[in-house]
């Protein structure tokens, strides 16, 4: 086993994220992340993680400045 998938390993092991996150309780994590923190890492992992849209997060109430700013993770 490679160095780097050994380290994914170990980090996946030791990572915060609840074992059993529903997407709705994922997009509602986001939602309260970005507005505490509009370049949050962790929403933007949970956005990556869940392939959450910018349809989905608007249509929560994100507003457009946010997901212009969230655009390169959004893509």
């Amino acid at each position: 086993m490679g160095k780097c998938k050994r380290r994914s390993i170990s980090k996946a092991k030791n990572y915060s994220f609840k074992t059993q996150l529903t997407r709705n309780e994922a997009l509602k994590a986001v939602i309260d992340e970005i507005y505490k923190n509009p370049s949050s890492v962790y929403a933007k992992e949970l956005i990556s993680l869940f392939g959450l849209t910018a349809e989905e997060l608007s249509e929560s109430g994100v507003s457009y400045e946010i997901l212009r700013s969230l655009d390169s993770v959004l893509t």
